[in-house]
């Protein structure tokens, strides 16, 4: 019995230390103190920027305004970190940097998403298929020729070809549409690295490629990968990443 006291009294002390560590990482990671609190805005956007997988994650725009305009950050939290600012670093709490510090955490654990297509994130699915097909004739490796060949199954780019000769979609091929694009972005073999450097070279490529080439790749990781891989190969039939759904 004691044995087992001993025992259960060591796992405990495991766990605690094990969450005590977690807990902690982003102040140490940062080296986050009361001066940092008192830069709440650099401070808040050096631990977005770094903790984030791809910039979509935080809008790919100023963290500070993302966060206010997802409601991420409440009002009660800007007044809180404004009046930060005002103070000499030396006269803010410990109360006052342990909550700057939780709310450090709180915005970092509402970043991670995942990406999924609904119906309002197509701007023209009619004019999408149209170029799908298009492009699948060309010899040259690219995003169109990688889906028809590699990524749908043969029933599925039929029914892209069939949409493609229709005049218009209707809000239920759309949802078809969509539904088969989420499908798309859940299999491994959607991104192909040659196929999208043939669209273009630049760093968003080079992002998403450096992420699928790592080893043991999540499934949040092939999420963001495919889903931006989608909206990069066609930008212009899609609203932007960060207003897709999750």
């Amino acid at each position: 019995m004691k044995r087992l006291v001993v025992g259960l009294f060591a796992v405990v002390m495991f766990i605690s230390c094990s969450s005590l560590e977690k807990g902690t990482s982003l102040e140490q990671k940062y080296s986050i103190t009361k001066e940092s609190a008192k830069n709440w805005d650099k401070t808040i956007i050096q631990v977005v920027k770094g903790e984030s997988l791809i910039e979509d994650w935080y809008g790919n725009e100023n963290p500070i305004i993302y966060l206010r305009k997802t409601g991420k950050m409440s009002e009660k939290d800007f007044n809180f970190l404004t009046s930060l600012e005002k103070k000499d670093a030396t006269a803010i709490t410990d109360e006052e940097y342990n909550d700057f510090v939780d709310l450090v955490k709180k915005y970092n654990k509402k970043l991670p998403r995942k990406f999924y297509l609904a119906d309002e994130n197509l701007k023209n699915p009619k004019g999408l298929v149209d170029r799908m097909v298009r492009e699948s004739f060309v010899k040259m490796d690219n995003p169109s020729t990688h889906i028809k060949n590699v990524v749908a199954t043969q029933e599925e780019w039929e029914q892209i070809v069939v949409f493609s000769q229709q005049n218009d979609l209707s809000e239920k091929d759309t949802k078809k549409l969509r539904k088969m694009l989420n499908k798309f972005i859940k299999r491994d073999e959607f991104y192909d690295e040659r196929a999208w450097y043939n669209r273009e070279i630049s760093e968003r490529v080079i992002e998403i490629t450096n992420i699928d080439a790592k080893e043991n790749i999540t499934s949040l990781e092939k999420n963001n990968v495919n889903a931006k891989a989608l909206y990069i190969a066609y930008p212009e039939y899609f609203s932007t990443l960060e207003k897709w759904d999750d």
